[in-house]
């Protein structure tokens, strides 16, 4: 089963897809809840994770994915969302999924896609004991080291008060200030279950020595993978096989 859900929080209405496999009406699955990227939707470059929802749903495992707020077919506007309001979403939509009563409440699982592994990994830290599992795709890692990174072409241009364009989104001056006040690895070093991070080699948005730190940081109840010349988005027939292979494995 394939079903549109809509959520309301403080923010406004989320609007999503849960996936449910076939089965009896009293039989509770394991989950997983997905959060995208910066920029991202619900649905990710190559539909990724609708196609990773449906290969889920053959093999007996629910899942949910929401755009966040200011993103995709959700209310508000990209130009004023922040990582703090994606945080805010994050936990709220793991709220609604683990309410559900097709849902295993001890098998929820979180998967995170670049700033979505960033969200991700925050939520798995600060709802240690809901989640059972973490599934990080290229995470974006403290938000203000990537800012730091691009520093002349991004801070500067948008505290001028010039809106920064990304892609047609613009990018307002509150998800700067935002993101240079938060401290997620702090918060995401919390989570004491097991992680499986997944990076390509060939990553030119999000560095792989990202995800070699969040190893760092999780030590062996981590699994690092590498993807050799996989993009960020792990745009390539064979990158998206292996992506998918390691993670449902896991």
């Amino acid at each position: 089963m394939e079903q549109y859900v809509e959520l309301k929080n403080k923010n406004g209405i989320l609007r999503g897809m849960i996936h449910i496999p076939e089965g009896p009406k009293d039989k509770k699955y394991p989950g997983v809840v997905m959060y995208h990227g910066f920029t991202g939707n619900r649905m990710e470059p190559g539909f990724m994770l609708v196609r990773f929802s449906r290969l889920l749903m053959e093999n007996g495992i629910a899942s949910v994915r929401f755009d966040f707020w200011g993103s995709g077919e959700s209310g508000g506007t990209f130009d004023k969302m922040t990582l703090s309001s994606e945080l805010e979403d994050a936990a709220d939509i793991l709220k609604f999924f683990r309410s559900r009563e097709e849902i295993d409440t001890d098998r929820v699982f979180i998967l995170g896609l670049s700033m979505g592994g960033t969200v991700a990994g925050y939520t798995a830290g600060m709802h240690d004991s809901d989640v059972k599992g973490l599934v990080l795709w290229a995470p974006a890692g403290e938000m203000k080291n990537r800012l730091a990174e691009r520093e002349e072409a991004i801070a500067k241009e948008v505290f001028k008060g010039d809106p920064l364009d990304m892609g047609g989104l613009v990018v307002g001056k509150q998800f700067i200030e935002d993101v240079k006040s938060l401290n997620i690895l702090n918060a995401t070093a919390k989570y004491r279950g097991d992680v499986l991070i997944v990076h390509g080699t060939e990553d030119k948005s999000v560095p792989p020595t990202v995800s070699k730190h969040y190893n760092e940081i999780f030590g062996k109840r981590a699994s690092l993978i590498f993807i050799e010349g996989a993009n960020h988005t792990f745009q390539g027939a064979e990158w998206i096989s292996r992506l998918f292979s390691a993670s449902l494995d896991f």
